[in-house]
């Protein structure tokens, strides 16, 4: 029975790592439309993520569109590349530590111009009234 038992535990602890996301995964490719970005354009966005896993989505704010977005785990940094021309705010979704969602927006822009080069840096650091002038938006604003 006690074998029987360990190998329950193994094999749920196995499922349980090797569901775990990685940095980088696009876990609502089926919510969000197909991805955009314009090889031309030597433009980025990079996230470097505190101690909390978040998904970043960056919406494109001329037609309100998602153009990327990525799963990043804590203390990883992670660079969304070839951002076309526009203006983008990054939308931000995370759990905290009672299992509530929470989703936000930045307040600033971010444009690209026509043969721009380089981009933003965004460093998420966990602090008691946040880092970045953002806003609450709903779970329906964050996916839609």
């Amino acid at each position: 029975m006690i074998n029987k038992i360990k190998i329950i535990l193994l094999l749920l602890v196995s499922q349980i790592v090797y569901s775990q996301y990685y940095t980088g995964q696009r876990v609502f490719a089926n919510k969000f439309p197909r991805e955009v970005s314009d090889p031309s354009q030597d433009t980025y966005i990079q996230i470097n993520n505190s101690n909390t896993d978040i998904i970043v989505a960056v919406r494109d704010l001329n037609s309100y569109r998602i153009i990327q977005h990525a799963y990043i785990k804590a203390e990883q940094t992670y660079k969304f590349k070839n951002i076309p021309v526009g203006t983008y705010v990054c939308n931000y979704m995370w759990t905290d530590s009672r299992g509530k969602r929470h989703f936000n927006k930045d307040n600033s822009t971010m444009p690209f111009k026509p043969n721009e080069v380089g981009g933003y840096v965004i460093t998420m650091e966990k602090t008691v009234n946040g880092n970045l002038s953002q806003s609450s938006i709903s779970e329906d604003e964050f996916f839609n």
